[in-house]
C-alpha cells in the first residue's frame, strides 16, 4: 500500500497565505481528522491497563513487536499493515531512550487511542519530541494523512529514522503564526472549501477568442454553436463558453463608422442576444448598495478576497456564481499591492457593477447567445478592470471609443493581455452613441470588391499585406552564427523566423552584428563579403576619425520628458522638431522609437543625459536615412546600415545613438571592423548586438570604393502581381 503523505512545515513564503491553508488544515481534521496542538497528553491509568493487554514478549524482536501488533489490530478490527507497524516501533524503543517498554507503552496507547478513531488525516502544530515523530510515521504507515506544522522546532527530527518518508516544505518565514483555533468558524470554512470546489469545476470554462478590426461586429453576433465549431471544439450544451474581449479606438472613415455602430446596435433588437449597453461612466457603490455586499473582515488581504468572492450570489445561476467568484479572485489577486483599502474599494466596485449588469435580467450562463456587454466612450481604470472582470465571467465584452487618447490606460491596464486593442488611425472626442446613420456616398461594384478583397488578403493570418499596412515596429534582433548573416541577409521580414504581427505592431527580425578581424586574413573576399550586402536600400558609412567637436548643450530637450517617458506630442508640436516636414505616420513612430531607445537599457547612459542624448540625436537623422525609414515597409524589404570602421577612433555618441535606433526600428545593422578594435562598445551595452570574431586582425588597411546597387526590377507574371500592393 502506498503510503499516505506525510509534510513537515518549517517555514513559509507568506503568512496570509499560510493562515489560510492552517485554518483549511484545521476544518478538515475536524470532519474525520485529528488536531493536536503543541503535545500529545500523557496516558491515563486506565489507558495504561488497556494497553498491557498487548505487551511484547520481548522489545528487542521486531517479530515479537509484529505479534503483539497484529493481536491488537485483529481486536480494534483496523485493517493495517501489522509489519509497517512494527519495523516503525521496533525503531521507535531502540532510538528513544534506554527504557524501551516504556516507549512501548506510550506509542501504543497513543495508537489505541488516536488510531482507533480511524482518522483520515491529522494536524499537529508544534514541536514534537522524537516519540511523537515515530508515533506520526506509524500513523502515516496506516494510511493517515499527516500535515506537521512545527517551524523547524522539531530538534529531534535529526535523529528521526524513516525521514526519508517526510516530505519537508521550507520558506523565508518562519515565525510561528499565532491562531486561535477555538474561534473558528467552521461553517464559514465549509462555504469557503464549496467556493473552491465550484472555482475548479468551472475552471477553464470560458475560452476568450480572437478577433479581427475588419470582422469584429460579425464575431460579436456569432452564437455560442458556432464558436464552438468553427474553433475546433465539441459542441455541448454545459461545455465551453467562447467570448470575445476587445475595444475599438479611433475611427477611419466617420461616416462608415457611425453606419457600423448603429447597425451593429440594432442587430441586437433582431436576435435572442442580449445585450448590456454603457454609454455613461459607472458610478461608484452608493451606501446602500455597499451595505448589502455585507461586512468583511481584514484579518489578511488573501482571507478577505475569498470573503468577497464568496458574497456573490446570483440567484438561479450556479455556474455564473462559480465563474464570478473565481474571476473576482483572479482580477483580485492581480490588483493587490499590499494595500487592504484599495483591493477592498475595487472589490465593491466589481461586485455592485456585477449586479446592477445582471439584476432583473436572467443570463444564464448556458444562454446560447452569449450576453454582450457594449460600452462606449471615455473610460477610466477601475471600468478597464471591469470590463476584464465581466469577460472572466463568460460576457463579450466590446469597448468602442473614437477617441484614441484612451488607447494608453486600455492597454496598461489590460490584464494578462485578455482584451485585444484594435486602434484606427483618426481621433476624435467620443460624444455620444450613434442612434441614426450618416448618409454616405454609395459604393460602386468595383469599389466594394476591391475591400473585400483587401479585406480577405490582408486580414488575419494570410501572410499577405497591404503596402505600409502597420503604422510602427517592434525589432527582433536575432542571435545568429556568422553563415546565417548570408542566408538571411535578403530575405523579405515577412519570411524570417520570429515575424509576427498583432494589431497594428510587426515585429521585424532583424541582424544586429559587429564582424571583429578578418577570416584567414582575405582582404579580397572580406570586401566582396560586403559588396555583396549593399542592398538599394543601404546606408554606407566609413567611418572617419572623429573630430574635436564640443557636445552641445542639451537642457533645452528637458522640458519634453518626465519620469523617463517622453511627452510625444509637446515634442512633436515644438520647434525644436526637426522631422515636422515628414508625415504623420513617420513622426509617431520616431518619436516611439527615441522613448523605446531609452527604456531599452541597450545604451551606456543614465538620467538627464540618456534622454537629452537620445532625443537630440534621435531627431538628427540626415534627409537620405530619413528617406529610406519613410519607404520601409515593415512586412517586406529590410533597409541595411552597413559601418566600415578601419581607423582607430572609437564610434562616438551620436553614433552609437543611431546605430541603435535603425536597430528598433529594424534595420539590419552591420558593423566591420578588420582592427577587432572597440567601437560600438564606447556607449552600447554588449547584449544589444551580437559579435562574430574572425581569426585574423588586420590594421590601416585601405577601405575601396563601394557603390549602392540601383533600385531591384520586378519581372514576370508574378513579379507585376505581388511585386506592388
Amino acid at each position: 500500500m502506498a503510503l499516505r503523505e506525510f509534510t513537515r512545515y518549517v517555514g513559509y513564503e507568506s503568512a496570509d497565505s499560510f493562515r489560510g491553508f492552517l485554518i483549511q488544515q484545521f476544518a478538515a481534521s475536524q470532519k474525520g481528522g485529528l488536531f493536536i496542538k503543541e503535545k500529545l497528553p500523557m496516558a491515563t491509568t486506565t489507558e495504561i491497563s488497556a494497553a498491557s493487554a498487548y505487551t511484547a514478549a520481548s522489545f528487542d524482536k521486531a517479530d515479537d513487536i509484529k505479534k503483539a501488533l497484529e493481536i491488537w489490530l485483529h481486536d480494534a478490527n483496523i485493517p493495517c499493515d501489522s509489519a509497517a507497524l512494527a519495523e516503525i516501533m521496533a525503531k521507535a524503543v531502540e532510538e528513544c531512550g534506554a527504557n524501551k517498554k516504556n516507549t512501548y507503552f506510550v506509542i501504543l496507547c497513543w495508537l489505541i487511542k488516536y488510531l482507533g478513531a480511524r482518522p483520515s488525516n491529522l494536524l499537529f502544530i508544534g514541536a514534537p519530541s522524537l516519540r511523537e515523530l515515530y508515533f506520526l510515521l506509524m500513523m502515516q504507515a496506516a494510511g493517515v494523512k499527516i500535515t506537521l506544522v512545527s517551524y523547524g522546532l522539531d530538534k529531534d527530527f535529526a535523529k528521526l529514522g524513516f525521514s526519508d518518508r517526510i516530505v519537508v516544505k521550507t520558506g523565508k518565514e518562519t515565525a510561528p503564526l499565532q491562531i486561535d483555533f477555538s474561534k473558528i468558524d467552521l461553517s464559514q470554512e465549509a462555504k469557503l472549501a464549496e467556493m473552491h470546489a465550484e472555482g475548479e469545476r468551472v475552471s477553464g470554462l470560458i475560452k476568450r477568442l480572437s478577433t479581427t478590426a475588419a470582422g469584429i461586429f460579425e464575431d460579436f453576433l456569432k452564437d455560442r454553436k458556432s464558436r464552438v465549431i468553427a474553433s475546433g471544439g465539441v459542441y455541448t450544451e454545459d461545455g465551453e463558453i467562447p467570448v470575445y474581449c476587445a475595444a475599438l479606438l479611433g475611427f477611419d472613415e466617420d461616416v462608415v463608422y457611425t453606419n457600423m455602430l448603429v447597425k451593429f446596435k440594432e442587430s441586437f433588437a433582431g436576435q435572442k442576444k442580449q445585450l448590456i449597453f454603457i454609454e455613461k461612466t459607472l458610478s461608484n457603490p452608493n451606501a446602500d448598495e455597499v451595505k448589502q455586499l455585507g461586512a468583511v473582515t481584514r484579518t489578511g488581504t488573501e482571507a478577505m478576497i475569498d470573503a468577497l468572492a464568496m458574497s456573490i450570489n446570483l440567484p438561479g445561476d450556479r455556474t455564473r456564481t462559480a465563474l464570478a467568484q473565481r474571476a473576482l479572485k483572479e482580477v483580485l489577486t492581480s490588483l493587490d499591492t499590499g494595500n487592504q483599502t484599495v483591493v477592498l474599494n475595487y472589490a465593491n466596485k466589481l461586485i455592485t457593477w456585477l449586479y446592477r449588469c445582471t439584476q432583473a435580467r436572467k443570463y444564464s450562463v448556458r444562454y446560447e447567445d452569449i450576453p454582450v456587454i457594449l460600452y462606449y466612450g471615455d473610460i477610466s481604470q477601475s471600468e478597464v478592470y471591469f470590463l476584464n472582470f465581466m469577460s472572466r465571467c463568460g460576457f463579450d465584452v466590446i469597448y468602442i471609443s473614437p477617441d484614441l487618447s484612451h488607447a494608453a490606460l486600455a492597454a496598461s491596464k489590460n490584464l494578462d493581455a485578455r482584451m485585444q486593442i484594435f486602434k484606427l488611425p483618426q481621433s476624435r472626442a467620443s460624444g455620444t452613441y450613434p442612434t441614426q446613420a450618416a448618409k454616405m456616398k454609395f459604393a460602386t461594384v468595383a469599389y466594394s470588391a476591391e475591400r473585400e478583397l483587401d479585406n480577405t488578403l490582408y486580414g488575419g493570418d494570410t501572410g499577405i499585406y497591404r503596402n505600409f499596412q502597420f503604422p510602427n515596429s517592434q525589432s527582433l534582433t536575432l542571435k545568429t552564427t556568422f553563415e546565417e548573416i548570408d542566408i538571411l541577409w535578403k530575405e523579405e521580414a515577412r519570411f524570417r523566423q520570429g515575424f509576427s504581427t498583432s494589431g497594428n505592431l510587426v515585429s521585424v527580425p532583424n541582424v544586429f552584428a559587429k564582424i571583429s578581424g578578418v577570416e584567414d586574413g582575405n582582404l579580397d573576399r572580406y570586401w566582396e563579403d560586403v559588396r555583396k550586402k549593399l542592398t538599394p536600400e543601404t546606408i554606407l558609412v566609413e567611418k572617419k576619425a572623429n573630430q574635436n567637436e564640443q557636445i552641445p548643450d542639451l537642457s533645452a530637450y528637458r522640458q519634453f520628458y518626465r519620469n523617463g517617458e517622453i511627452d510625444a506630442e509637446k515634442l512633436k508640436n515644438s520647434t525644436l522638431n526637426k522631422y515636422g516636414f515628414l508625415p504623420d505616420r513617420i513622426q509617431d513612430m520616431l518619436l516611439f522609437k527615441l522613448q523605446e531607445a531609452c527604456s531599452s537599457g541597450f545604451l551606456k547612459l543614465q538620467g538627464d543625459d540618456l534622454m537629452c542624448a537620445v532625443i537630440h540625436y534621435g531627431m538628427s537623422f540626415n534627409k537620405e536615412m530619413l528617406q529610406i525609414i519613410q519607404r520601409f515597409d515593415f512586412t517586406r524589404k529590410i533597409p541595411k546600415l552597413i559601418y566600415i570602421d578601419a581607423v582607430e577612433d572609437t564610434f562616438t555618441l551620436q553614433e552609437c545613438i543611431q546605430i541603435v535606433l535603425c536597430n528598433l526600428i529594424g534595420f539590419d545593422v552591420l558593423i566591420y571592423t578588420p582592427s577587432g578594435y572597440k567601437n560600438l562598445e564606447t556607449f552600447v551595452k554588449s547584449d544589444a548586438f551580437e559579435e562574430h570574431i574572425m581569426n585574423k586582425f588586420l590594421y590601416n588597411v585601405e577601405v575601396p570604393k563601394f557603390k549602392i546597387p540601383s533600385e531591384d526590377k520586378n519581372g514576370g507574371f508574378f513579379g507585376k502581381l505581388f511585386g506592388k500592393h
